[in-house]
């Protein structure tokens, strides 16, 4: 465990650094993969996420902000029950007074609003609480664009993937289109279909260990990004053909 907390405790202050242009997106998903390798770290990641978002300092704010956004998007259900708590939003809250300037204000502001709008209906209700209280006071939150829900398969740890990942999120971090969008989703479905397939390969053929924990941990992780894309199908956020491609993956009773 103190292997881990060094590697997030290191990886978190790098990403945050007030000396960085913009975000690094090569650590971000670096720490994706450590939480996602061990889930016991993420009390660590979050914690000190925390404390660079008190650091008072614009730039290392709004760093904080963006890698906590992409954990959120791409690490274990533990990040989201951690950044869901009334102590952690009520920090990202703090921010949305403007009294770090404006970028960080929206920043604030729209993960606020992105967050309340994923976990709509889900265990996490201080997503939904949050929103609300700032609305009740007459917060005014930035337009949203109409965004797929938050899904991405768990990266791996390996550094050929890792490289992958922090390329392809790079890739990603300028404005994109709805379809844009809805393309990486249908590529990200086709990775949990083709893991799938490969689990029911293994357990025909009676194969055990490593291959086999390294499939079932990949469908475990994404499970509640699946329940999270059926209920923003409900909610009309994405396409029949989509929300019907979710639904057969989730036919498939793995995740």
């Amino acid at each position: 465990m103190a292997e881990y907390s060094t590697e997030a405790e290191d990886l978190v202050l790098r990403a945050t650094d007030e000396t960085l242009a913009g975000p690094e997106w090569a650590l971000n998903m670096a720490l994706c993969d450590c939480a996602n390798a061990q889930h016991a770290a993420c009390d660590d990641i979050v914690r000190l996420l925390q404390r660079r978002l008190q650091s008072g300092q614009p730039k290392v704010a709004l760093l904080a902000l963006v890698l906590t956004e992409t954990l959120v998007k791409n690490g274990p259900a533990a990040v989201h029950s951690l950044v869901g708590s009334r102590l952690f939003l009520n920090e990202v809250a703090a921010l949305s007074d403007g009294s770090l300037g404006v970028d960080v204000q929206n920043q604030a502001l729209l993960l606020i609003r992105q967050w309340a709008d994923a976990f709509m209906g889900g265990e996490l209700h201080a997503f939904q609480d949050v929103y609300r209280q700032l609305k009740l006071q007459g917060v005014a939150f930035p337009e949203v664009e109409n965004d797929v829900p938050i899904f991405t398969p768990p990266s791996s740890t390996t550094a050929a993937s890792r490289e992958e990942s922090s390329a392809g999120f790079a890739a990603a971090a300028p404005r994109r289109t709805r379809e844009q969008q809805l393309e990486k989703l249908h590529a990200d479905l086709k990775v949990v279909q083709e893991k799938i397939k490969l689990l029911r390969e293994l357990h025909t053929k009676g194969q055990t260990g490593e291959q086999l924990e390294d499939v079932l941990d990949f469908l475990r992780q994404c499970q509640p990004r699946m329940n999270t894309l059926i209920e923003g199908g409900v909610m009309g956020k994405i396409d029949e053909r989509t929300l019907e491609e979710c639904l057969t993956v989730r036919g498939a009773g793995v995740v």
